[in-house]
């Protein structure tokens, strides 16, 4: 059904070309403006859709707010594409949602329902991952707990059913989701960036990512910009308010998509504080934890992390 729905969207100009997943906190905002500047790519003005995770985050809404997120998710693949529909033809369009990589059962639906698209993921070291992604949550005053402790709750929280963004330790294993995803779509189709290498040389990342897609690599972006700051909260109060929350569903609803993520993105860079110092020893004792990870990974992709 999936795949007769889209050969129905075809002539509409509306199929996805290029999927892209990757760890949370690893520059997925910062690549989303970016690629917005340019006329051969298309994004939704809704950043990110989670469709083809749907089924796994559907079932895991335990978690402070972690319904409201659930509650924006296109439910059909004509939803879904509908997203798209204002792609011209020969345009590059572009879903990036993060979870794909960690729910990596996507893979099949993906595959159904686009058999020609492109990916790609964008990894970020897992130990500094994890703990930026634990930033972010108390960011929006949803985190209450010490990093240390947090981790001690993970198991429990995956028992009641929390989302993805509270299981810091398990969402910085990648191997196993990459690995999926090449058997699926053949390595060719699959590229994978590293965060480090993005922050340090976008332009060669964003050349190489055009090249994926079929473009000539000459395109220029502007590539000096700041998206999705995270710090510890200046004020707790302005955090809660900004996190995904019934309010803010409702500001979604009466404002321009894009217009309400400028507008949450701006308040949370002016609340955000400085980011606090992950203490050696736990940094230490994960680094531990993902050492096999990292072989298993480097030898899927042909390269060093230097993780």
């Amino acid at each position: 059904m999936h795949h007769q729905q889209c050969e129905n969207w075809l002539g509409k100009g509306a199929m996805v070309d290029l999927i892209i997943g990757g760890a949370s906190k690893a520059g997925t905002t910062a690549l989303y403006d970016m690629l917005k500047q340019r006329d051969e790519f298309f994004l939704p003005e809704k950043k990110e859709l989670h469709f083809f995770s749907w089924p796994e985050l559907s079932n895991t809404t335990g978690g402070p707010g972690d319904k409201h997120v659930v509650a924006e998710i296109p439910s059909t693949l004509e939803k879904y594409l509908s997203h798209f529909q204002g792609k011209r033809i020969g345009q590059v369009a572009v879903d990036i949602s993060p979870s794909y990589l960690f729910h990596h059962a996507s893979a099949e639906r993906i595959q159904q329902a686009l058999p020609d698209v492109r990916l790609c993921f964008i990894l970020r070291k897992p130990v500094d991952k994890v703990y930026s992604q634990y930033v972010h949550l108390v960011g929006e005053g949803r985190e209450i707990h010490g990093f240390e402790e947090a981790l001690t709750l993970e198991s429990d929280r995956k028992d009641r059913g929390y989302s993805d963004m509270w299981l810091y330790r398990e969402s910085g294993f990648y191997a196993e989701a990459i690995d999926h995803f090449q058997r699926v779509f053949g390595r060719d189709r699959v590229m994978v960036v590293l965060f480090e290498d993005f922050v340090q040389d976008p332009k060669r990342v964003l050349r190489e990512l055009c090249r994926h897609v079929g473009l000539d690599g000459t395109q220029a972006f502007n590539t000096d910009l700041k998206s999705n700051v995270s710090g510890l909260p200046k004020s707790a109060l302005v955090a809660r308010l900004i996190s995904p929350n019934l309010f803010t569903r409702f500001l979604r609803q009466v404002l321009p998509t894009s217009l309400g993520g400028l507008v949450r993105r701006f308040i949370r860079t002016l609340n955000s504080g400085s980011k606090p110092v992950l203490p050696a020893h736990v940094q230490e004792a994960l680094s531990d934890v993902y050492r096999n990870d990292i072989v298993r990974l480097e030898s899927l992709i042909g390269r060093s992390t230097g993780w």
